[in-house]
């Protein structure tokens, strides 16, 4: 099969570029590690290394690609701890939007994330696939934290997923390690988010607690 060029439409060829290989990166075709040559690259989406320059520092920006003298970049690599300390990260964005966000989440919305709820739950007896779990799960939480009012705060969540994603810890453990508790306490929290009188400090508190529970089930299968 003949690589695929870089998009063709309104985009730039530095937009174009930027958008494939972050791609590439968050689907794990170029893993942790993953030596990004510019040569390499340009030929394979037929554009100069111009664009992939430019493409690479704004995946370095962003915290994907680390650049190391000498060796030139690469898809960023996380160690237990700075991975874990994302998590972190994330439990306390994620609860804090949650807060904000159960105000405006309608029946719909909440609907919606009970049927995504429940093709994760259908994973768990008709064979896992490790990628279709992740990106369900990822669509869970994003329809509920996107309703989030500081859209500061919704970008930041991106930011933080995009590098959870890109570091494949989840897709790699989560699906056989995590997924029978985690539909539980995803139907834990719909419940709770369809309470008119809900607390807004409990409702918080509990989808923290729920972000960080992957991070002690990964702890464990690592037997850290």
């Amino acid at each position: 099969m003949a690589p695929p060029r870089v998009p063709a439409g309104d985009l730039s060829k530095h937009e174009a570029a930027y958008r494939t290989l972050r791609q590439r990166i968050l689907e794990g075709r170029y893993g942790p590690g993953y030596r990004l040559v510019l040569s390499g690259l340009a030929r394979d989406l037929e554009v100069s290394p111009v664009p992939i320059r430019e493409a690479i520092r704004r995946l370095e920006a962003e915290g994907l690609v680390t650049f190391e003298r000498n060796v030139g970049a690469r898809v960023a690599t996380l160690t237990d701890d700075a991975w874990e300390e994302l998590v972190e990260m994330l439990a306390l964005l994620d609860g804090y939007a949650v807060r904000q966000a159960q105000p405006m989440l309608t029946p719909e919305i909440l609907a919606e994330a009970e049927q995504i709820n429940a093709a994760l739950r259908r994973q768990l007896t008709g064979g896992i696939d490790n990628e279709a779990v992740m990106a369900l799960h990822r669509r869970f939480h994003r329809l509920i934290y996107s309703r989030a009012a500081n859209t500061y705060l919704v970008d930041a969540l991106d930011q933080v997923w995009d590098r959870i994603d890109a570091s494949r810890v989840l897709v790699s453990l989560y699906p056989a390690k995590r997924l029978a508790s985690a539909v539980d306490e995803h139907d834990e929290l719909l419940q709770r988010l369809r309470q008119e009188r809900v607390n807004p400090s409990d409702l918080e508190q509990f989808a923290r607690w729920h972000n960080l529970n992957a991070a002690v089930t990964i702890r464990n299968a690592r037997g850290r």
